[in-house]
């Protein structure tokens, strides 16, 4: 599992072993270079030609700009030319990762044209669309939404007309012999291909390639949504500029629809339409992006405090630890953690005040939640706790039931509110009070006279609660002083939004539905015009457009899915969501294509364009899924994720995603609706290969682990940036490790240790809200963090009772203020025998002489022995790391005051490390080049 030079591509084994075996392949190739004006090596043209612009632009000294997510503060100010010279390197980066993709996107977004270079054009990647080798002219079936027939043969000249009929034309093939079918091709041709209904793909279906056409014969959309007949007429309004037209609109579900995008005959573009929502988006940016369009608190939220204590509670100590580390009743112990009497316990609850979050069933039952245990821990948990000195009894994640505001004040929106007429089924947008993620409620009723809000309740197993809230992992900070007031709050709560109003439809591309008349309301993309009479709108209907079920018994296998575009699947923010494990995060189990029980799997060559929920979700049990070379953009809530089950704390049976392949994704603007979402979330997955992926543009974590289990994930050779650009207090990658997990990855045996987690030779740029290019937070242990270039970022950080981890041969630039204020490194005690390692590191601060914190002393690693908390130590190997200060001295602040670097390797710590000033620009990318291989 070392790293064998820059240039290196980690592999990984494809069978199903207790262990993952690295394979590493250093390829040597000759091409023509150019020498970039930093005095690297650019190996592509276009790259070359704009080193040399930014080179020229520096020289001459041509104004340039700053990022947008940098800050240009006067103690902390990048300056342009090393901004720029950074973002460059990311371009390049990008280009060598994704060499046949177009990356005109990732220059806008790395906003090069500030730095005077030149934007380059677009492109379109040609994808060629091969059909299998098993494919011949008996098991092929052609799709034609427009041009073809039910009752035509499927072949190529006489296709059929929809999916369905084709996908029972290959399971009708005869098969092969006794044991081995037939597997069918199905290939949809150009145009767009509407389901009715989620194609249901089980383990007799093993084999069927599904696969768009050659991209010199258009492009083929697969839709979940219902195109409207449409008649419009103009609406009056109270206000005479508005633009607002109506049309009875059919065949469409009861209870309505909740997106609405459209679709214009002869344009691949399409947009979605907003639902009517207060406030209004900021015109420059449009309604998907909506970063601004939220009010500023109510006057009260309403809490129901019923539900406190109730939650049943299943609680291990896992500390009684043998020789052979075990535990008395023979099964695996855990006594690794400085967090002694939390991280080495395993806590968990059930109902109570964590009913809500009612999709956790599984094979086991439901899975309960880890923020409703009592040993629960970490950031802010349990902060303010309204169980008092109970503490048997679970954790009470508080949300509210409605609201009041007042009429009169602007900036929280009391003068809309008080118009609203029929609130019901309205949809009320709430940021948690730490910015984390946004919760959604429904609401019931609107009180004018009493200017208060009720939203609507549910039951989830025999437990009435409120109907949303379950959308991030923990329920809201409270201010348990005010638990019994009326002058103070006790909910704590940030922005808010509503939408689904009629009230609402105030401005153009808003549309509004009543259920009751069954009419649409539209206000077109047009100030004054009716809506073009070229465009057919479509409402989102399946969240699933895909569904291939098994199981580990009889795994569905061999089911590819390639070059197709998808489109119009369902906002699922108002499903039943989980707790997938001790992370913050919540999670609805279902993506446009989801695979459970499944072997051998893979979706390549696709678009994934405006769905409005999850893109691709691997869950429970699957085996080598790949997911490879896709593209991502405009996604509602996460692009790929993976969640699996456990019997409590057991991982043992297997149903788990494991050896997941996400490569070559482009994943871009995520998250419009649910802001705590990824490129890639997991929660009880392991053996993750996350390579060669690029990812900006998204309003949380590019990649969360939500969890540890099992281990040896590698993450290498990704870009990613512009992350946590609506939230703070994260990192483009985050980590948690709360919840203590039995698996058998590492030995073959039951244990709670995993293998190490390999994060390598990515490119991270921590700006926006972002601090540590990767966030080792609560709990996070056995990770091995090395040869990464991290940008804008502080180092390493390692608290709240994580070990057992490597944090090696980084570059660490930290050129902006925010972040944590960690610069180079920030850890808490570690127990002996279970620290980490700092070594070999550059650090770059150049607004600063301090690198960072050290929470349990200065002596580095310590001498301490035995267990439990008496016993730790500072824990961490400290040696030959570089370090670039502002004047070129170094200070840790390891006690009051910090001391220098000198000092502190007088006390025998910090071995071979060493001081001085700020390098050159051009040396600061020669090291960048070497990490990531160019």
């Amino acid at each position: 599992q070392g790293n064998f030079g820059a240039t290196a591509t980690t592999l990984t084994s494809r069978d199903v072993r207790p262990q993952t075996m690295w394979v590493t392949l250093v390829a040597v190739a000759c091409c023509c270079s150019v020498v970039a004006s930093d005095g690297g090596v650019a190996s592509d043209p276009e790259v070359a030609s704009m080193w040399k612009e930014l080179d020229t632009a520096i020289d001459e000294g041509r104004p340039l700009a700053l990022h947008s997510g940098s800050s240009n503060t006067t103690k902390f100010a990048m300056t342009p030319p090393i901004d720029c010279k950074g973002r460059m390197m990311a371009y390049e980066f990008a280009k060598n990762l994704q060499p046949d993709r177009s990356q005109q996107a990732t220059f806008d977004a790395l906003e090069l044209q500030n730095c005077n270079v030149t934007r380059p054009e677009a492109s379109v990647t040609a994808v060629e669309n091969g059909h299998p080798l098993h494919a011949d002219a008996s098991n092929t079936f052609f799709v034609c939404a427009t041009a073809g027939r039910d009752t035509n043969p499927g072949t190529e000249s006489a296709p059929l007309q929809t999916v369905a009929v084709a996908l029972a034309a290959t399971r009708a093939l005869p098969s092969l012999s006794a044991v081995i079918r037939n597997p069918g091709v199905i290939v949809l041709k150009a145009g767009v291909h509407f389901l009715t209904d989620t194609m249901e793909l089980g383990a007799s279906d093993s084999g069927l390639t599904i696969t768009g056409p050659p991209s010199t014969q258009g492009e083929a959309w697969l839709s979940g949504g219902i195109p409207l007949k449409t008649s419009w007429e103009k609406h009056p309004t109270a206000n005479a500029s508005w633009n607002v037209w109506v049309s009875t609109v059919d065949g469409v579900p009861a209870d309505g629809f909740i997106g609405l995008n459209t679709l214009v005959k002869g344009d691949a573009e399409f947009r979605r339409v907003t639902r009517a929502r207060y406030p209004n988006a900021a015109p420059d940016e449009g309604a998907e992006l909506c970063t601004d369009c939220w009010a500023n608190g109510v006057k009260h939220w309403h809490k129901d405090l019923s539900c406190v204590g109730k939650a049943k509670t299943v609680y291990i100590d896992l500390r009684d630890c043998d020789d052979n580390m075990k535990l008395p009743d023979g099964s695996p112990c855990k006594n690794d953690s400085a967090m002694w009497n939390t991280y080495n316990t395993y806590s968990n609850g059930h109902g109570g005040c964590c009913a809500p979050w009612s999709g956790d069933d599984s094979p086991y039952g439901p899975m309960g939640n880890y923020f409703c245990g009592n040993s629960s821990a970490g950031g802010w948990v349990g902060f303010d706790d309204p169980r008092g000195s109970n503490s048997e009894q679970g954790l009470s994640p508080a949300l509210p039931y409605g609201f009041d505001y007042n009429n009169s004040d602007i900036r929280g929106g009391g003068p809309f509110l008080q118009t609203i007429a029929n609130a019901a089924g309205a949809i009320m947008h709430v940021w948690r009070d730490q910015g984390w993620f946004v919760n959604m409620f429904e609401v019931d009723s609107h009180n004018p006279s009493e200017q208060s809000f009720k939203f609507a309740t549910t039951e989830t197993r025999g437990v009435t609660h409120v109907k949303g809230g379950w959308q991030g992992g923990r329920g809201w900070q409270v201010n348990a002083s005010a638990i019994n007031s009326t002058e103070y709050e006790y909910l704590l709560a940030g922005k808010w939004m509503l939408e689904n109003v009629m009230e609402a439809l105030d401005t153009q591309n808003e549309f509004f539905f009543n259920v009751t008349d069954r009419k649409l309301y539209l206000w077109p993309n047009s100030t004054s015009d009716a809506p073009p009479a070229d465009t057919t709108y479509v409402a989102t209907n399946l969240t699933t457009l895909i569904r291939v079920m098994g199981s580990k018994a009889a795994p569905v296998q061999n089911i590819t899915i390639q070059g197709l575009n998808f489109r119009d699947a369902a906002d699922i923010t108002m499903l039943p969501w989980g707790v997938p494990s001790g992370g913050d995060w919540g999670l609805y189990r279902g993506g446009a294509i989801f695979f459970e029980g499944a072997e051998d799997c893979a979706v390549k060559d696709s678009l994934f364009k405006r769905l409005d929920g999850n893109g691709v979700f691997v869950s429970g049990y699957t085996r080598r899924v790949v997911i490879d070379n896709n593209e991502f953009v405009w996604q509602g809530c996460s692009a790929m994720a993976g969640w699996g089950y456990t019997n409590e704390n057991d991982g043992t049976d297997g149903l788990q995603p494991r050896f997941t392949t996400i490569t070559g994704n482009y994943v871009h603007e995520i998250g419009h609706f649910e802001k705590q979402s990824s490129m890639w979330f997991q929660a009880k997955t392991c053996q993750s290969i996350i390579e060669r992926n690029i990812n900006f543009n998204g309003p949380r974590a590019g990649i969360n682990l939500n969890d540890g289990f099992g281990g040896a994930t590698n993450i290498s050779r990704n870009l990613i940036f512009n992350q946590c650009r609506e939230s703070g207090d994260h990192g483009p990658i985050n980590s948690w490790d709360r919840t203590a997990y039995i698996s058998e990855v590492k030995t073959g045996e039951p244990s709670y240790r995993v293998p190490f987690n390999n994060v390598a030779n990515n490119m991270i740029i921590a700006n926006y809200g972002a601090s540590q290019g990767f966030d080792t937070d609560d709990g996070s242990s056995f990770y091995d963090i090395n040869n990464n270039f991290f940008w804008m970022a502080d180092g390493w950080k390692m608290d709240y009772g994580g070990h057992d981890s490597k944090f090696n041969d980084n570059v660490i630039y930290r050129g902006r203020p925010g972040g944590d204020g960690q610069n180079c490194v920030n850890t808490w005690p570690f127990l002996p025998g279970y620290g980490a390692e700092y070594a070999r590191n550059k650090c770059i601060t150049p607004k600063d002489v301090i690198i960072g914190n050290l929470f349990h002393g200065c002596d580095c690693p310590g001498n301490a022995v035995g267990n439990g908390t008496d016993t730790a130590e500072c824990g961490i190997d400290f040696h030959d790391n570089q370090y670039y200060t502002m004047n070129g001295s170094v200070f840790i602040n390891c006690q009051k005051p910090p001391i220098s670097l000198a000092k502190w390797q007088e006390g025998g710590s910090a071995a071979g490390d060493t001081a001085g000033p700020i390098p050159s620009d051009d040396q600061i990318m020669e090291w960048a080049r070497d990490k990531l291989g160019l």
